[in-house]
């Protein structure tokens, strides 16, 4: 049976940032992950046909902000900050009707100028997205466009999801450009953590079961292997660490099981930039009774040759061929236009106004314990905000 100090399930930017903080303090460190990849939602799907040159776009996460300190210094401390890349500014658009428009435009003022100044009088604290937004823009607006635009930033319905987990104040670094991606995508990050020195990365490897016993933890995984350890982190999905988690710590797991997840489809497409002849976007909101829930676009990032696109489905709206002709409808382009087309599929948190509560009893029950977990559903979605966690959880590992 090997063994490590630490053994962390989920190689995501939750599971890696904790494993740069683990093996810069001399542990022995193994991440095992059930992908054929490294990176988890930081997935910059690379094309290597003939012909593509080199072309990428974001399956998942797509921007990073200069405010992300401490992932600028895990980045730091990796070598890779000269391959920052700035993205070029252009705006998002609101599809309606199969028209693309613009966020302004689509808003009613008067309902806007009645409602905005509310906004010094009603907090965010305690309050779910619909009520929070609905206050200071109006319901109308709310219905119309900010409910849409919501959607799109979580990929799942928002109106319940907790305001005041988005969009967050954070100190800046002004050294570093506002937005930015990196020159081979975010999955750069991910990809230059898996190769730090006193890091093992096992992909493809599901973790099947995890026991505790006399002080070290063991985990299995489904081709048979075994692996133990000193310490144990969970960096996957809260339902996957719930299951995980049910025999050994069952108080955890139950609390954990209260976290819901949805599931999102990302098709993401490569069109060669004669073939397409919408404007150059950021990305597109649909209107809230469309099949997707948003299009992130690669045009931040010009290429020679091709614009890339990827549409975010919500689960069960079609079936995966008539995503396609959507996808071709949105574009204007013939399905033998798409030169290149790439699928993959993502567990995002669903939270729910009283998640802080939650968190803070998983907290106490695993405070003074080696079991760690970290995950993009403790304070809030962003990268930033999954470093944070696992910065935190590494610092609670070293005073144990």
């Amino acid at each position: 049976m090997e063994r490590y100090d630490i053994i962390i399930i989920g190689a995501g930017i939750s599971g890696l940032s904790l494993a740069h903080y683990c093996a810069a303090g001399g542990l022995g460190t193994l991440v095992i992950e059930k992908s054929g990849r490294p990176g988890g939602t930081l997935h910059s799907h690379r094309f290597q046909e003939a012909g593509a040159g080199g072309f990428w776009i974001e399956l998942g996460a797509h921007t990073c902000y200069n405010s992300y300190c401490n992932l600028l210094q895990i980045m730091e401390g990796c070598g890779i900050l000269d391959r920052l890349t700035a993205r070029e500014k252009v705006g998002f658009r609101f599809l309606s009707g199969n028209r693309l428009k613009s966020i302004p435009s689509q808003l009613n003022f008067a309902e806007l100028l009645l409602s905005l100044p509310r906004i010094l009088t009603v907090k965010k604290s305690g309050k779910s997205i619909e009520a929070y937004y609905s206050a200071i823009a109006g319901p109308g607006n709310f219905r119309r466009v900010l409910a849409p635009a919501f959607n799109a930033v979580v990929s799942q319905r928002a109106d319940d999801f907790p305001a005041d987990m988005l969009f967050k104040k954070r100190n800046r670094r002004r050294d570093i450009v506002k937005k930015f991606t990196l020159s081979g995508g975010l999955a750069t990050i991910t990809d230059a953590i898996a190769s730090e020195r006193g890091i093992v990365v096992a992909t493809g490897k599901e973790a099947q079961a995890v026991g505790a016993s006399g002080g070290s933890f063991t985990v299995a995984t489904t081709d048979g292997a075994c692996y133990e350890s000193a310490f144990l982190a969970l960096a996957t999905p809260a339902p996957v660490a719930a299951r995980l988690l049910r025999s050994g710590f069952p108080e955890v797991s139950g609390r954990l099981s209260r976290i819901g997840a949805v599931e999102v489809e990302s098709i993401g497409v490569a069109v060669r930039k004669e073939n397409v002849s919408i404007e150059r976007v950021a990305g597109i909101i649909p209107a809230a009774e469309d099949g997707f829930y948003s299009v992130v676009s690669r045009d931040t990032v010009p290429h020679e040759r091709y614009r890339g696109f990827t549409f975010h489905f919500r689960p069960g709206a079609a079936d995966r061929e008539a995503r396609i002709s959507r996808v071709c409808e949105v574009l204007g382009v013939q399905k033998r236009q798409l030169d290149y087309v790439i699928h993959s599929e993502n567990l995002v948190p669903s939270l729910r106004v009283g998640h802080e509560g939650l968190i803070s009893t998983i907290d106490d029950l695993i405070e003074g314990t080696r079991l760690l977990l970290t995950g993009n559903y403790f304070s809030g979605m962003a990268i930033e905000d999954c470093v944070i966690r696992s910065l935190k959880e590494f610092n609670r590992l070293s005073a144990l």
